[in-house]
């Protein structure tokens, strides 16, 4: 089978004209989209995550993939994150909610815009930036 690049466009919800457009290959997991997420809006990566593949923030349990150490501490253990893209079924124009930071619920609509054959260049990139990422704890120096 040939390996596959996933691309994302990344809304940050409630700032205008503030997203990213990325691209991950569809052996990365869960995780390493969050870490790609991360570095494309400048965060620190210190605050439990979530995703849910359905589009809905804090939508029903049965799309919801979080942050391995919060799936492993509840009872019955959650989804981790840990699954990589391509077990997971996704398709283009489907819709999925990122939130980072619980407190703060720094909301990512994640639209994904293309699945493509890998084409050799790096596979986890930022291809698009617009708009400058408010600072992650703007908030709280207010």
């Amino acid at each position: 089978m040939t390996q596959q690049t996933y691309v994302f466009k990344a809304e940050l919800v409630g700032f205008q004209e503030v997203r990213r457009t990325i691209t991950v290959r569809g052996d990365v997991t869960l995780v390493d989209l969050h870490y790609a997420l991360q570095s494309a809006f400048g965060w620190d990566d210190d605050h439990l995550y979530s995703f849910w593949l359905d589009g809905a923030f804090w939508g029903p349990e049965d799309s919801h993939y979080m942050h391995p150490y919060h799936a492993i501490s509840l009872d019955p253990p959650g989804r981790s994150a840990c699954v990589p893209l391509d077990e997971l079924r996704l398709s283009e124009r489907q819709r999925i909610a990122y939130l980072f930071d619980f407190a703060a619920e720094w909301r990512v609509a994640l639209t994904l815009q293309e699945i493509r054959a890998l084409d050799g260049r790096a596979a986890t990139r930022c291809i698009e930036s617009v708009g400058a990422a408010p600072p992650q704890y703007a908030q709280a120096l207010g």
